[in-house]
């Protein structure tokens, strides 16, 4: 969680102000928060949980980028194209989120332009994980599937009590495949060799790093 973006002070003042008329939900796990082509007019923020960001390509289904808890998203409600071609899709068990309409944003804002500034940061931080995606693709599988973990490892991981970082159960061989654009046996073939190379202590859920 990228807690030196203080988010949380946006969303107390949004919560605290009588006319922000926010909301906060519980999504399960597989729930589509925003379908496919649906158009967004509010800004959402994840309090707790995993979401991924879907797309189709020739009939299947990648993961283009990863939302983790004190990430913001809907960035398409600020967007002047009528119709997107991705969704939103809860992968842990249970993700919270906090919603709240871009006019009562807008509005409230104009009130404390201060949040302006960490709002554009946010959407910054955004671009650079997709110009970050673009590069990764380019690498060899194995490459692909060791870069990814040390990324999910860096924003979700857990330090065990042997020091070694495991990744939540919902970090499964299907969600890899789908963030790595390839197939779950090329997954399965490179999860094995990082655990013979040491680098994986292993290589079943909850995938574990030496």
């Amino acid at each position: 969680m990228e807690l030196y973006k203080n988010n949380n002070a946006l969303i107390d003042y949004l919560k605290k102000h009588s006319l922000s008329n926010w909301t906060e939900k519980i999504y399960e796990k597989n729930s589509l928060i925003i379908d496919e082509y649906e158009k967004a007019a509010t800004l959402y923020y994840v309090v707790d949980g995993v979401i991924s960001v879907e797309i189709l390509n020739e009939g299947k289904c990648y993961i283009s980028s990863f939302i983790f808890q004190n990430d913001f998203f809907g960035l398409d409600s600020f967007s002047t194209f009528k119709q997107k071609e991705h969704g939103i899709r809860v992968i842990s068990d249970q993700a919270m989120i906090f919603s709240v309409s871009k006019q009562m944003l807008f509005q409230l804002l104009n009130e404390e332009p201060k949040y302006y500034e960490l709002l554009l940061t946010n959407f910054a931080d955004i671009f650079q994980r997709h110009y970050g995606y673009f590069n990764f693709l380019h690498l060899p599988t194995t490459e692909r599937i060791k870069d990814a973990l040390v990324y999910l490892s860096d924003h979700i991981g857990i330090i065990t009590e042997a020091e070694h970082l495991e990744l939540p159960r919902f970090i499964t061989q299907e969600i890899l495949s789908k963030f790595c654009r390839t197939s779950q046996s090329r997954v399965s073939v490179s999860l094995s060799d990082l655990e013979k190379s040491g680098w994986l202590i292993k290589n079943k859920v909850p995938i574990t790093i030496n």
